[in-house]
C-alpha cells in the first residue's frame, strides 16, 4: 500500500510539471477574437491550424473542433464546417461515455486534466450549426436531422442519465425546425414545430429573459389558419395578443423572406473563484460518493490517517465561474429599400451558459471538495514518513512542494467554446422575388449608432426563406 501512496504522490508530481508548463494561451484566443471581430475568418482559420497541437492538443481536440468549425461555418466553407463538427460530435460522445463509465480515473488529478466533452449547450449547439450549415447547403432534410438530433441529446441527458438541468429543451432549435419544415412546403409539421417553440420560449423567458419573437407568435397563427385549425389559432391569438402586437397574419404561404441571424458578441469565459474551507468540513464530502478503482484505493489510505489531522486546518481550492465579455452593440436595425425592422434575440447562449454552469455546481463542488480533501490526506501522510526516515527540514520541505502542487491542480476547469457568441439575434424580412440590397445599422444601449454594414445582391426566391448569417463582435 506504501508503494501505491508514492506511486500516486509521484503521478500527481509530474502532471504539476506538466501543467505547470502549459500557457493559458490568452494571447491566441485574443488575436483569434480581434480577427473574429474584423471579419478575418480565413485567417483565425489559418492561425487555429497553425497553433492546433501547441493550443489544444489531444486532451483538448474536441475544443479545436469547435472552433475551427464554427470559423469555417463564419467564411462560408460550410462543408468543411460540418465535418470539423462531425468530428466534434464523435469525439464529445466518447469522451462523456468514457466520463460516466471509467474506473481508472484518479482523485489526485483534476477535472482540467481530462479530456474536455463540453458543455451540454455547447453539445447542442454543435448540431445547430450543422442545421444552418445544411439550410446554406440547400440541404433541408439534413438540416431537419440536425435540428431533431438537439432535442434527442437532451432527452437521453435528462432520462438515462438523471441530468436535472434547468436546460432540457432548446427554443431556438424547435424555431429552426419549423421554418425548415415550411420552406419544405411542409405546414403541419411547420405548425407543430412553432407552436412547441412558442412552449419553449415561454420556459426561456422565465428562465433566461429571452422574449418570445413576435415573427413566431405569427407563424403559429398562420400556419394554424393554412391549415383551417381556428380553435387553435384563436387561442394562440387570446394567449400571446395581449401581449405581442400580431402582424401579418396571412392564410397563405406569404411573401419571400430575408431571414438574417446575427452572431453578437462573445459569450462568456470561465475563471477561477477561489475559496478555503476547513478540512473538517472538506472531509463530510469524501463520503458521498461511491468509489472504485484507483479512487477507492486512494480514499482508504486517506482514512487510516485522517485522525492525525486537525478539522481547522484550511484546503484553498477553486470553481468555476463565468465572466462576461463587454461588447457595445446591444441592437439592430435593419432597413431594406422600403421599411425598417428590428431583431429579436432567438438564443441567449450567455445566459444560458450561466444557468447551466449554476445547475451543475452541486457536483463540482462535492467532486472537487473531496479531491482535495482525500489530497491533503494524502500529503500530511507522505510528509510524515519522509520526516520518520529523513527529519524534519527534509520533511518540511517535501509538503511544502506536495503543498504547492495541489494548490496548482486545484485550479478549476475553464475550458470552454471560446468563439461562441453572446446572443443570436434574428431579422426576418419580407421581400419579393429578385436582387435585393439591405442596410444594417448596429447601435448601443443607448441608440447611438456603432457600426453599418450594406449587403447588395441578395438574391430572393419566390415564396421561399433565403438565410443570411453574419457576425459583429464590436
Amino acid at each position: 500500500m506504501q508503494k501505491s501512496i508514492f506511486h500516486n504522490i509521484l503521478y500527481f508530481c509530474l502532471f504539476f510539471l506538466v501543467f505547470s508548463s502549459c500557457a493559458t494561451h490568452t494571447a491566441f484566443h485574443a488575436r483569434i477574437n480581434d480577427m473574429t471581430a474584423s471579419g478575418r475568418y480565413a485567417d483565425a482559420v489559418a492561425l487555429t491550424e497553425q497553433n492546433k497541437n501547441s493550443v489544444y492538443g489531444e486532451k483538448n481536440a474536441l475544443l479545436y473542433h469547435l472552433e475551427i468549425g464554427f470559423l469555417f461555418h463564419l467564411n462560408g466553407d460550410y462543408v468543411s464546417s460540418n465535418l470539423h463538427f462531425e468530428k466534434a460530435k464523435k469525439l464529445s460522445e466518447q469522451h462523456f461515455t468514457k466520463s460516466i463509465t471509467t474506473e481508472s480515473s484518479t482523485l489526485l488529478v483534476s477535472d482540467n486534466m481530462r479530456p474536455y466533452y463540453g458543455e451540454d449547450f455547447e453539445r447542442t449547439l454543435i448540431h445547430i450549426f450543422c442545421a444552418l450549415n445544411y439550410i446554406m447547403l440547400d440541404k433541408g432534410h439534413d438540416a431537419l436531422v440536425e435540428a431533431r438530433q438537439v432535442d434527442h441529446l437532451l432527452k437521453t441527458l435528462h432520462v438515462n442519465y438523471g441530468y436535472k438541468n434547468t436546460y432540457k429543451e432548446d427554443a431556438f432549435a424547435r424555431y429552426l425546425m419549423g421554418l425548415i419544415y415550411e420552406n419544405m412546403g411542409e405546414i403541419n409539421d411547420s405548425y407543430i414545430s412553432y407552436r412547441q417553440a412558442l412552449d419553449a420560449y415561454k420556459t426561456y423567458f422565465k428562465n433566461y429573459g429571452t422574449k418570445i419573437p413576435i415573427e413566431l407568435v405569427n407563424d403559429a397563427i398562420r400556419t394554424a389558419n393554412m391549415l383551417g385549425f381556428k380553435e387553435e389559432s384563436a387561442s394562440i391569438l387570446k394567449e400571446f395578443g395581449n401581449a405581442y402586437t400580431v402582424k401579418r397574419q396571412t392564410t397563405t404561404s406569404g411573401t419571400a423572406e430575408l431571414i438574417i441571424l446575427n452572431y453578437n458578441g462573445f459569450s462568456p469565459i470561465k475563471k477561477d473563484n477561489f475559496f478555503e474551507i476547513s478540512f473538517g468540513k472538506a472531509w463530510t464530502y469524501v463520503g458521498g460518493f461511491n468509489y472504485s478503482g484507483i479512487e477507492k484505493e486512494e480514499m482508504e489510505q486517506a482514512k487510516a490517517v485522517i485522525r492525525a489531522i486537525s478539522a481547522d486546518e484550511q484546503i484553498r481550492m477553486a470553481f468555476p465561474k463565468y465572466i462576461t465579455i463587454p461588447y457595445r452593440i446591444k441592437q439592430i436595425r435593419i432597413h431594406s429599400e422600403s421599411e425598417t425592422f428590428e431583431g429579436s434575440v432567438v438564443q441567449d447562449i450567455g445566459e444560458i451558459a450561466v444557468k447551466n454552469l449554476a445547475d451543475r455546481l452541486s457536483r463540482i463542488y462535492a467532486r472537487s471538495i473531496a479531491r482535495a480533501a482525500i489530497k491533503f490526506v494524502l500529503t500530511r501522510k507522505v510528509s510524515s514518513k519522509v520526516k520518520n526516515e529523513r527529519g524534519d527540514t527534509t520533511a518540511l520541505l517535501v509538503k511544502k512542494l506536495l503543498t504547492a502542487v495541489s494548490s496548482v491542480t486545484e485550479l478549476s476547469d475553464k475550458r470552454s467554446w471560446r468563439g461562441l457568441p453572446d446572443k443570436i439575434i434574428m431579422s426576418r424580412i419580407p421581400l419579393t422575388e429578385g436582387t435585393h440590397k439591405i442596410t444594417i445599422k448596429y447601435l448601443d444601449s443607448g441608440g447611438q449608432e456603432i457600426l453599418t454594414k450594406t449587403f447588395s445582391d441578395i438574391k430572393i426566391l419566390p415564396n421561399k426563406k433565403t438565410f443570411l448569417i453574419i457576425r459583429s463582435a464590436s
